[in-house]
């Protein structure tokens, strides 16, 4: 079975949350999001209902463009369409896993938000319209193996509790560290050549042990015996420096 990909464009009202979430809040993602929009962080600077502003912001901004956003979402799936069932069957290869009926339909929805959720539960993740097809392309490849690592690794850790594959848990941070190894695999480049490191600029200079994450994981998956065996080095490693890991992300 070979996943398809739905590509539709985000209603504002269905990602208020998560836009009230990396806006407002204080987390990692705040100021590249309130640099994309300098026009909503000089109307926060007068706010007296943060909340209310953004959404009346985000929703006179989605109407005005409506028109502009609705042709990128035809631009991806044309972009994405030829490269669907290649992608989907090397992830299979190199997880060494199928894919199961619960994958066979996945939603990439365009939102006005810089940062690109992915919802395990609901098979979808989200892509900012302001990124050029390149980007949009590695959106669609880092998240879509995402929900293939995290069925391998339930396979490998059958207890394992699935609320651990969010944030802020160990095993979230580890996996947002492997597409940055599993992309670069020859079988993907071959289809999708992209030699940028498809992880946060942050995990590009985590070091341990005086050396790089991304080198001491890119060492352990091309010394691996077999995807399984990758992952067991790799959680076993992050486990044992946790404490200098967890300092840096």
């Amino acid at each position: 079975m070979i996943p398809k990909v739905r590509v539709v464009l985000g209603e504002v009202k269905d990602y208020l949350g998560i836009l009230e979430y990396f806006v407002l809040s204080d987390n990692m993602f705040r100021k590249g999001c309130l640099s994309q929009y300098p026009k909503f962080k000089e109307i926060l600077k007068k706010s007296k209902n943060e909340k209310e502003d953004l959404r009346l912001f985000f929703e006179s901004f989605n109407k005005k463009n409506k028109k502009k956003l609705q042709k990128l979402v035809e631009k991806t799936k044309k972009a994405w369409a030829p490269l669907n069932n290649k992608i989907m069957k090397a992830f299979e290869d190199l997880h060494q896993i199928k894919w199961t009926k619960k994958h066979s339909n996945f939603t990439a929805r365009i939102t006005l938000c810089p940062v690109c959720p992915r919802y395990l539960e609901y098979n979808a993740f989200d892509v900012y319209y302001r990124f050029n097809e390149k980007r949009i392309i590695d959106t669609f490849l880092h998240e879509l193996s995402h929900f293939i690592f995290f069925e391998k690794l339930k396979k490998v850790y059958p207890k394992i509790n699935s609320k651990e594959f969010e944030h802020p848990h160990l095993i979230w941070k580890m996996s947002e560290v492997m597409p940055g190894i599993i992309l670069q695999d020859k079988k993907i480049q071959e289809i999708y050549k992209n030699k940028e490191i498809s992880v946060y600029d942050n995990i590009k200079k985590i070091k341990i042990e005086g050396k790089l994450l991304l080198e001491i994981f890119q060492k352990f998956y091309d010394e691996r015996n077999d995807f399984e065996s990758f992952i067991k080095k790799s959680y076993g490693f992050i486990k044992k420096h946790k404490k200098e890991f967890e300092r840096q992300f």
